[in-house]
């Protein structure tokens, strides 16, 4: 492909600028979806949920500049991990703040450890083509109970149900109709204009200003060792390893550069990024998939293009009043949006499937679909069966994401291979 700005150029001040603030427009949208995690875990206190979210755009604009500086040294934009907020939910009914995000900075410190003890590259072998088609869809399908109980929580279910299906098509009619650079925009389009016409219907929802909280405890983890919690994250960090390896080796091929280290380092400062996010009590970053298209979109490559988003997203850490408006999303526009993301990621495992041919035979196929339905069911057990279960497996047993991964690793890898 023929780029106007190669990795290592440094575009006019202007030309970065414009750019950078393109990469920032499509990584601020990203935090929208983990608005829930903050309404769940602090219920209505509106300087929490804001300080939350505060800490999730420091976060990921640090994590940004360390990857530009030192890890992989690539155009990515980083976002929170959509597989921890699987995670996350699920641990949420039986485990305390605490222990499920010390069992976020001990994922984040595995995937460091493996990064420079040289382990990667094995720990990698066990994501065959068949075992990442079907994380894709564990992490769509999962997700179904929650975004269910976003669209009926609020009552006034018939409008919800409306705006759901009016919405839906029309997001995918706007993603269809815009071009390059636009079709990045789509999530934004859809939260600004989903929540007019819901406030035009319900009415604009009173703000007041966030401040500054004065409850730092709150923001801070007392480390809690949870094992069944540990183990059930050590999953999840396995999945969010596949997106990081996969992002960086898209851009990486996309725009030719030698790999250099960049794997491992950009891993390592994942991972380091899940530490301190962990400690900080917020969801962890990973690097999105969706990088090549904006560079494909853009022809821009440039390294030095990542530092203005990086720098805005730090902005965005320090700006309580602009962020306190993510909190007053209505809950139907945040399942709208999330139902949008986890469609295209039920894509995006189809489409694999369709271009590596990984199914040839019935057990392929059988590898596939028994971990997704055994998965979706457990994602909708009642919550009397988990109640009934052992204390030390219930994080583990009725996360319908952990069992999926672990059912399909043994599917692929003990049960059909010798039918290999």
């Amino acid at each position: 492909m023929q780029l106007k700005y190669n990795l290592n150029d440094k575009p006019p001040v202007i030309h970065t600028l414009l750019y950078g603030l393109q990469w920032l427009v499509i990584a601020i949208p990203n935090v929208v979806t983990i608005g829930m995690l903050a309404k769940l875990q602090f219920g209505d206190d509106i300087q929490m949920q804001t300080s939350y979210l505060q800490s999730v755009y420091f976060v990921l604009g640090l994590t940004m500049l360390v990857q530009a500086f030192w890890g992989h040294r690539l155009p990515l934009v980083v976002g929170p991990a959509a597989v921890l907020i699987v995670g996350i939910l699920s641990a949420s009914a039986s485990s305390s703040f605490h222990a499920i995000y010390t069992a976020v900075a001990i994922g984040g410190a595995t995937l460091l450890l493996l990064s420079v003890s040289g382990l990667l590259g094995k720990v990698a072998r066990i994501f065959t083509p068949r075992v990442i088609v079907v994380i894709l869809g564990l992490i769509a399908m999962t997700l179904a109970p929650v975004i269910i109980s976003l669209l009926f929580g609020e009552g006034h279910d018939l409008f919800s149900f409306a705006f759901f299906l009016v919405g839906l098509i029309a997001t995918f009619a706007l993603e269809r109709f815009l071009r390059g650079v636009g079709k990045s925009l789509t999530v934004m389009i859809v939260t600004v204009a989903g929540s007019f016409v819901y406030f035009l219907f319900n009415g604009m929802p009173e703000v007041q200003s966030a401040g500054y909280t004065t409850d730092i405890d709150k923001l801070i983890i007392k480390p809690e060792v949870d094992i069944p919690v540990v183990i059930s994250f050590l999953v999840c960090f396995f999945a969010l390893l596949i997106n990081e390896l996969g992002s960086i080796e898209s851009v990486r091929s996309l725009i030719g550069a030698a790999d250099n280290g960049k794997m491992r380092r950009g891993c390592a400062v994942t991972g380091a990024g899940n530490i301190l996010a962990g400690m900080m009590g917020v969801i962890g970053p990973v690097d999105y998939s969706i990088s090549p298209g904006i560079i494909s979109s853009t022809r821009c490559a440039s390294l030095a293009t990542i530092v203005p988003c990086a720098i805005g997203l730090l902005a965005c850490a320090c700006m309580p009043d602009a962020v306190v408006w993510l909190t007053q999303l209505p809950n139907v526009v945040i399942g709208l949006i999330l139902s949008y993301v986890v469609i295209l990621q039920l894509a995006a495992a189809f489409s694999m499937m369709s271009e590596k041919k990984i199914v040839k035979s019935f057990d392929h196929a059988l590898t596939i679909a028994l971990p997704l339905i055994v998965a979706l069911l457990v994602a909708f057990i009642p919550p009397t069966v988990g109640e009934d279960l052992p204390i030390a497996l219930r994080p583990i047993l009725t996360n319908g994401f952990v069992i999926g991964v672990l059912l399909v690793v043994f599917l692929e890898h003990i049960v059909f291979l010798r039918k290999e």
